[in-house]
């Protein structure tokens, strides 16, 4: 084969490589931009309690806050609780040699009563969405989705114009 020969065919294998990349990025930008168009709204990942909580309209979302605040213990009992679990962890942490069943039974303690309002929010959050018409439980949907597409990724630094400017870069 002449050199002329070998850089036409050189020339011929690289558009064809090029054409290919070519259309893998069109049909992926196309893709992309045709994805939501006359689908349901998705959600990439089930949301969190939190972010299902502040997705709610204002009056729903009082409504939910307010059902909380009935559903936890009183102020007066919660605190002077939690001041009596702090002494029996510094008792335990002082104790020769360390007290470890006490101390697991403080966190087990504490795990069950963060479940026991989590399990609170879940049945009143689920109750609003029941009484809602279909169309705003898909306007929740979309602010769900909205939201989610606004929040930090795991992993992801936090970038410079959202960090206050008297806190420094994380290292």
């Amino acid at each position: 084969m002449t050199a002329e020969g070998r850089k036409r065919r050189g020339i011929t294998i690289a558009l064809v490589i090029s054409l290919g990349i070519n259309l893998i990025v069109a049909g992926t930008l196309a893709g992309a931009m045709l994805r939501d168009e006359g689908h349901p709204v998705r959600l990439r990942v089930t949301p969190d309690l939190r972010a299902a909580i502040s997705a709610l309209p204002n009056t729903d979302r009082d409504r939910v806050r307010d059902a909380l605040r009935e559903a936890m213990p009183s102020e007066r009992g919660a605190r002077v609780e939690r001041l009596r679990s702090q002494q029996r962890f510094a008792s335990a942490i002082r104790a020769q040699p360390m007290d470890r069943q006490a101390i697991e039974a403080i966190f087990a303690s504490r795990a069950d009563d963060g479940e026991r309002l989590r399990l609170a929010a879940v049945d009143v959050l689920l109750d609003t969405l029941e009484a809602m018409p279909q169309d705003n439980r898909i306007a929740f949907l979309e602010r769900m989705r909205q939201s989610g597409a606004r929040s930090p990724r795991p992993g992801d630094s936090p970038s410079s114009e959202n960090r206050p400017a008297d806190r420094p870069p994380r290292e």
